[in-house]
């Protein structure tokens, strides 16, 4: 008779003799990892796949499910060989072969399970109860978790936990890994491949008179947050310096409130109804890939590069890389650098899928984790952007003008600038650790912190990025490149500290969220002026190509600024904004918010929900006197051009497909 170690069961001889007759099929223990794994996988693509099928096609999502496979069944085969390891180890010291069997079964199986059941409840809990737990509640569940599936594990007889693996585990494993293959050929079959950050060697060209053009934009960067805007803090003094010598637009809106679609306006010069990159996650479709201010660019003869901080502006994720000669991805000093990085597969849509939809647990223990080993340090420097784009106008292999895009993360939470400007506008010890940014979301602040001090810490990241530009538009000057060039200042989107929404992306449009800076500097120019004209992200790409000399093409949506910028009256009309993250792009647009504007007012409707909102913005920044009932001859007017301007965008999707 022996004993099993694990559930101090007496075994019989002929049980005794499974056992260890167990440990000559241990593939065995291996496929059931896979198969649980494989199992979890599959209840996130479930959870997640009605958002997905939003903006990606089948085949797309398929292909994201074949990488997430392929990274499960590696995962699982870590873990399987390091508890077969450990099972050795243990029976050289004190565990008999049996033992050692019995006890590298369980911690095989217990992880997986935990993980699997976690995201069983996740699903249950959000998908049938719309239930979003907080970070210490979901701590709570999940030691809960461990608990329930370490104990029946290590109740089971052994015998009995083996015979479960063989005949249910076991073939689903098998089945996982004849899609793993499948997945692998169809990778290879569509030219997916890892991006890498390149930099191709100029085209030999004669000597040109057109301006180079660098284009910086800011993300998360509000208006009104800005000393240039007339805020009571200095957070600005080397963009209120560099105003002495560009045109700065009071009244600059982006045309959403988050970033894929909206630099995927700057980049198209389209509404996000017409180049439909309405999701976090979606990307512009087949020949849309190439209607970008960088191919007209190129076509002309420039250099075209971008330098980019967010992954969610990078042309690797709108999937324009053709139209750039050189691209760099700045990844966080973090775990989630290198995780952004190896999961950067172009032809897929991975890089956002296995960090959002997919994965989603294991993002959320990687949060977690970045926050304890990197509790006072902000994740992406702009410095390293500004420093990569010097490198790239030093190459002396490119005798072109050249075009640069440098996007920089900051003020992006979380709001952690360095040592210098930490603290410089508020004391207090509120929201000093990344922790905090891991429970901040738009319904309300970090657990006991002050509105007032999320306010302060951001204030000093736009202090933090502004002293980085203000370095980099230095050397722009020392070099002679200052004077030659034409250089743009902007933001993505704002961000929101009042109405009761806090970051930003969301249903709301309020100036907070989309009234970003915009400042223009043309070659040679040496005064400043300021205009109170209203104009959108989707004017830039026309007014570049004005500047430098080129026709807009037809597709764009924006008028150029060119006129503004000489002194020139503008052109009366109505520009928009827009949040369409709920919209499929397969079909019309019939639920979202839409804000249109002119001179004077915003009016914003959210689609489907028989509610709407009309402000004088320039003279109600706060937006807090909602005008729908007393100027209804204003709100009958914008409410109609609404509504013929979203019929045209709806039957030019439908002639489009």
């Amino acid at each position: 008779m022996q004993i099993d170690a694990a559930s101090n069961a007496v075994l019989s001889p002929a049980a005794a003799k499974g056992l260890i007759e167990a440990r000559t099929g241990p593939f065995i223990g291996l496929l059931s990892i896979i198969a649980i794994l494989s199992s979890s996988l599959e209840i996130e693509l479930l959870e997640h796949l009605d958002s997905l099928s939003s903006y990606m096609r089948f085949k797309e999502i398929a292909l994201d499910g074949g990488v997430a496979l392929l990274l499960v069944i590696a995962a699982a085969s870590l873990w399987w060989l390091c508890m077969m390891l450990l099972a050795a180890a243990g029976r050289r010291t004190l565990l008999s072969r049996e033992q050692g069997i019995s006890l590298a079964w369980r911690l095989c199986l217990i992880p997986p399970l935990i993980y699997f059941t976690t995201d069983l409840v996740n699903a249950a809990v959000r998908v049938r109860l719309g239930y979003h737990p907080k970070l210490h509640v979901w701590a709570i569940v999940v030691v809960g978790i461990v608990v329930l599936c370490s104990v029946w594990v290590c109740s089971l007889p052994i015998l009995k936990l083996q015979k479960f693996c063989r005949q249910r585990l076991a073939p689903i494993g098998w089945i996982h890994i004849l899609l793993s293959v499948m997945a692998l050929i169809a990778l290879r079959f569509h030219g997916v491949y890892l991006f890498h950050d390149y930099a191709r060697v100029g085209t030999p060209s004669a000597p040109s008179a057109l301006p180079d053009v660098y284009l910086i934009t800011f993300d998360a960067l509000r208006a009104d947050e800005m000393s240039l805007y007339g805020y009571s803090r200095p957070t600005t003094p080397n963009l209120d310096r560099f105003a002495g010598r560009c045109t700065t637009f009071d009244y600059f809106f982006a045309n959403s409130n988050f970033t894929t679609a909206t630099t995927t306006s700057i980049e198209t010069g389209q509404l996000p109804w017409r180049h439909r990159v309405r999701q976090g996650g979606a990307f512009l479709q087949l020949e849309d890939q190439n209607k970008t201010l960088a191919s007209v660019l190129k076509k002309h003869g420039y250099y075209t590069a971008m330098v980019t901080a967010n992954f969610f502006a990078g042309p690797f994720r709108h999937r324009t890389l053709d139209s750039y000669d050189a691209v760099s991805h700045v990844t966080q000093d973090n775990l989630f650098g290198p995780w952004s990085r190896y999961t950067n597969l172009i032809g897929t849509n991975a890089q956002h899928t296995l960090t959002v939809p997919l994965f989603e647990f294991v993002t959320g223990v990687r949060r977690y984790v970045d926050a304890l080993l990197f509790p006072d340090t902000y994740p992406s420097s702009p410095e390293v952007v500004f420093s990569r784009s010097r490198q790239l106008l030093e190459r002396s292999d490119i005798s072109q003008p050249r075009f640069l895009w440098a996007h920089v993360l900051a003020p992006h939470d979380p709001y952690l600038p360095p040592p210098p400007y930490r603290h410089r506008f508020g004391s207090g010890s509120e929201l000093n650790r990344n922790l905090d940014f891991i429970d901040l979301n738009t319904s309300s602040p970090p657990a006991g912190v002050s509105v007032a001090a999320l306010r302060a810490r951001y204030d000093e990241m736009v202090l933090y990025g502004d002293a980085a530009l203000g370095q980099f538009l230095d050397w722009l000057d020392e070099t002679g490149r200052m004077n030659k060039a034409v250089v743009i200042i902007s933001a993505d989107h704002g961000e929101a500290f009042e109405h009761g929404w806090f970051t930003h992306t969301g249903p709301y449009l309020y100036n907070d969220l989309i009234r970003i800076p915009l400042m223009i500097h043309l070659p040679s120019q040496q005064t400043g002026k300021r205009t109170d004209w209203a104009a959108e992200q989707a004017d830039l790409l026309p007014t570049i190509l004005d500047i430098v000399g080129i026709n807009s093409p037809e597709w764009t949506d924006g008028v150029s600024l060119k006129p503004t910028l000489k002194s020139g009256t503008p052109t009366k009309r109505y520009i928009f904004s827009m949040n369409l993250e709920h919209t499929s792009n397969f079909s019309p647009i019939q639920s979202g918010t839409v804000a249109v504007m002119d001179d004077e007012f915003k009016y914003v409707s959210y689609l489907g929900e028989q509610k709407d909102e009309l402000y004088r913005y320039k003279l109600d920044p706060g937006e807090s006197h909602n005008l729908i009932a007393s100027e209804i001859a204003t709100a009958q007017r914008m409410r109609a051009v609404l509504a013929d301007t979203l019929k045209d965008a709806n039957d030019r999707f439908t002639l489009a497909r």
